[in-house]
């Protein structure tokens, strides 16, 4: 009996144990399970040097400019420290340190930055990390023979553009002839002066150098504080002394620029907006950032064995206003193409540009006041002719003050939209024109996009008036019909309304090769009122889908937003030339009347505007170009 109980229980645990199996897999099955396909990679990010170092920190920036909002990759930074640390007890430290952490976390990819970094994956990245691809970025005086027993690395180099610095200064201050060069012992400053030797017989006729590499903070103190107007200073490598003391990237070169009045140049952007003059230089930040993206072809499996194993990256001639400043340097002694940082923005421009903005604006409104006089003043005297006709006259009297009442309101509204514009201008020049106001440059960008941002919506209201001016004229607008491709037109109407996105996106969809036979002008107004309209009332993060396509001998522009969509009430009110007037989400202007002169130019053009839209779901606008001169591709 126990046996037979035993074997009972035994069958009914396993019945049990089968029945929950089966839940699990239905409830995964229904979506209650862990997700499927939603995969996650580790990369390694193995800096040479230490957190807060600048060069490291600029790396580091670039890197995360590639990989910033994807969610599905976890990066694993690493600091071998070696700018502060490098005898070989401790190196055989970070040996023993790493070969245990290398079994922690599986890495679908490792991104190496400077030497120390890429000669410690070199010697033990087969023992550690097997097979996992290597993407090194700011390595110096590699020996590419070497790579061909490394196929899993590839990457940049770092080189720095010792000829374009000295050549620049050669240029710049033609009249300084000593060049004293500060560069440390490391190993580092050792594989720089091999690099500098390479290149400085090339200047030995026209200048002096003079390589300082054994010394104290002190040392150079006292030294640049005897220099005279014949020299300048080429910063190199100034990491360490020749006592084995640290010495950060900031405060070296606030240490020399102390005790100098001499111009100091260098070849790296870590000395850059610290007082460095300027030079040919190389970003860190251009490393990390093509290290990375080469990173991501790999973890997304579009990287190819075409890629070279080794290259280099352009540098850049780059100065500091501040400092061309001090010595009396103006652009045009700067080599060219040279860029320059912390140049003022030229704000005797912008006031310039919003007084003759408001001057403008002013004369336009006034004009407008006047016609709108002298029309008021003529349908009051057509008023008396028509009270004294028949009843066919009573009729065309009624649709008159129909149209002006429309005409009354349309300019009421465009005078107080730009007023309001003319509001913001005015504002924005008393501010620039106060001699208290102070700003910094992202102060200065701030202003300069509101008053970019006014003059396109001031500049969209006028081309309503004169569109529908045109159109209201007794001669009507002139059709003067070319043979285009629309794509061209539609494309430049999107890249004109970027610059007022804010977070909205577009997204285009085009049929290529869509020729249309009409007049050029009259279709950008409608697109441009069409994709406006649709980022008017768009939601932030949203997008704007456009796209073009033929159908049967027509041609479409299709235009769908995910806005507020309108009601029928509102849809049906811009067929009939009444429209409910909307502002925009950010506070856009709107006449309310630029659709319903948009459909009035489709009639002439033989063209039509479909509106599908639902409250809350936004709106889809589609233009149709109809006629047989149209012409796709086969």
């Amino acid at each position: 009996m126990r046996r037979i109980f035993a074997n009972n229980h035994l069958l009914n645990m396993k019945a049990i144990q089968t029945l929950i199996l089966l839940v699990l897999f239905h409830v995964q099955a229904l979506g209650f399970g862990p997700e499927k396909n939603n995969k996650e990679y580790n990369v390694l990010v193995l800096h040479s040097y230490h957190q807060g170092l600048e060069w490291t920190d600029s790396i580091t920036s670039g890197i995360l400019s590639v990989f910033d909002n994807r969610s599905d990759i976890n990066l694993v930074f690493e600091y071998l420290d070696t700018k502060r640390n490098y005898n070989e007890e401790y190196k055989l430290a970070l040996k023993n340190i790493y070969k245990v952490k290398a079994k922690q976390i599986p890495f679908k990819a490792i991104i190496a930055s400077d030497n120390a970094a890429f000669d410690f994956l070199m010697e033990y990245g087969n023992e550690f990390y097997p097979d996992i691809p290597v993407l090194y970025c700011g390595v110096n005086n590699l020996d590419t023979k070497k790579l061909k027993d490394y196929p899993n690395f590839y990457g940049f180099g770092e080189r720095a553009d010792h000829y374009g610095t000295i050549s620049s200064i050669r240029k710049i201050f033609p009249n300084r002839k000593n060049v004293l060069i500060i560069n440390d012992n490391t190993l580092t400053g050792q594989s720089i002066k091999t690099e500098l030797e390479k290149v400085k017989h090339y200047f030995d006729e026209d200048l002096n150098f003079e390589i300082v590499s054994e010394f104290t903070l002190e040392d150079i103190q006292k030294r640049v504080s005897t220099l005279d107007d014949s020299y300048v200073i080429y910063l190199l490598v100034f990491n360490r002394d020749m006592n084995n003391k640290f010495i950060s990237y900031r405060n070296g070169i606030n240490k020399i620029k102390e005790n100098t009045k001499v111009p100091i140049f260098g070849s790296w952007d870590f000395y850059l907006d610290k007082g460095l003059f300027g030079g040919k230089i190389t970003s860190g930040y251009d490393q990390g950032k093509h290290a990375a993206t080469l990173a991501l072809k790999v973890i997304y499996g579009s990287f190819t064995k075409d890629i070279p194993q080794f290259e280099y990256l352009d540098n850049t001639y780059m100065f500091d206003y501040e400092q061309m400043i001090d010595f009396d340097i103006s652009a045009i002694d700067l080599p060219k193409g040279s860029m320059i940082i912390n140049q003022p923005n030229d704000r005797d421009l912008i006031l310039k540009i919003s007084i003759i903005s408001v001057i403008v604006l002013t004369i336009i409104i006034f004009s407008l006041l006047i016609w709108l006089k002298l029309k008021q003043n003529r349908a009051k005297v057509l008023t008396r002719l028509v009270s004294e006709k028949t009843s066919e006259l009573n009729k065309t009297n009624t649709e008159l003050k129909q149209a002006i009442t429309d005409k009354d309101k349309f300019f009421s509204i465009l005078a107080h939209d730009l007023r309001g514009s003319i509001g913001v201008i005015l504002g924005i020049s008393t501010l620039l024109n106060d001699e208290d106001f102070k700003s910094d440059p992202e102060e200065d960008e701030h202003l300069e996009k509101d008053l970019l941002h006014v003059a396109t919506q001031t500049n969209a209201l006028l081309e309503d008036l004169f569109y529908w001016g045109v159109n209201q004229s007794k001669e009507g607008p002139t059709i003067e019909n070319s043979e285009f491709d629309i794509n061209n037109i539609l494309l430049d109407t999107c890249k004109t309304f970027k610059i007022n996105l804010g977070n909205i996106s577009f997204k285009t969809n085009l049929e290529e090769d869509l020729m249309v036979n009409t007049d050029k002008n009259i279709c950008k107004f409608i697109l441009r009122n069409i994709v406006q309209n649709a980022i008017k009332f768009s939601h932030d993060n949203a997008t704007v889908t456009v796209s073009s396509f033929a159908k049967n001998d027509d041609v479409c522009i299709s235009v769908h937003d995910h806005g507020i969509g309108m009601s029928r009430e509102v849809v049906d009110s811009i067929y009939q030339k009444s429209p409910i007037r909307k502002e925009g989400l950010s506070g856009q202007k709107t006449t309310g009347m630029g659709l319903c002169t948009v459909i009035d130019y489709l009639k002439i053009i033989h063209g039509d505007l479909q509106i599908k839209s639902k409250e809350g779901e936004g709106s889809t606008f589609t233009i149709i170009f109809k006629g047989n001169n149209n012409t796709f591709p086969k």
